[in-house]
């Protein structure tokens, strides 16, 4: 059973979206006893000063993520909503560049009540449908998975190797013998 522990990890986006497990039926919703644990568990990919934002806010967000996510994944328009969603939340903390010694880093300005993790993942989804990594999303290939993942290998086809990769081949094995 794919759990908070299961999400592949590659990306902010697509850890958000992958929180409800749609092969299921009915659906699951991991953030049901896991939403502090999800942020939490995504704390190194956000902007500093990042807070969990409630669950309703998360889930109104996960919906537009998703449908990003499969949009792209089906060579499809998004559906307006979820962009106007996702754009919304982008918005909602403004980032700015700042240069230090080191180099460039962002600033991200909640001060005005606006949920930096929720801009940062809306962000995340922007730069994920629209840059160079587009092509690299995928669905997993397991008939019984719905996770999206980004594959840093042409060949990887499952969300997580060890738990899908690993059941695939388990069943086609048994198949043959």
């Amino acid at each position: 059973m794919l759990d908070l522990d299961s999400l592949p990890g590659d990306d902010l986006a697509a850890n958000l979206a992958d929180t409800v497990l749609l092969a299921a039926s009915p659906s699951i919703d991991l953030l049901d006893d896991g939403h502090d644990r999800f942020w939490s568990m995504q704390a190194s990919r956000l902007p500093e000063g990042a807070r969990a934002p409630s669950a309703e806010q998360t889930r109104r967000l996960r919906s537009a993520v998703r449908e990003l996510l499969e949009a792209a994944v089906a060579a499809r328009e998004p559906e307006a909503w979820a962009v106007e969603r996702v754009n919304a939340a982008a918005a909602a903390v403004p980032a700015s560049p700042r240069l230090t010694a080191r180099g460039a880093e962002t600033i991200w300005h909640g001060e005005d009540g606006g949920e930096i993790a929720l801009a940062a993942v809306a962000v995340a989804t922007i730069d994920l449908v629209s840059g160079p990594r587009a092509n690299l999303l995928k669905r997993c290939g397991a008939h019984d998975c719905s996770m999206l993942f980004v594959a840093a290998n042409s060949r990887r086809v499952w969300c997580t190797p060890s738990l899908c990769g690993n059941r695939v081949r388990v069943a086609r094995h048994a198949k043959k013998g």
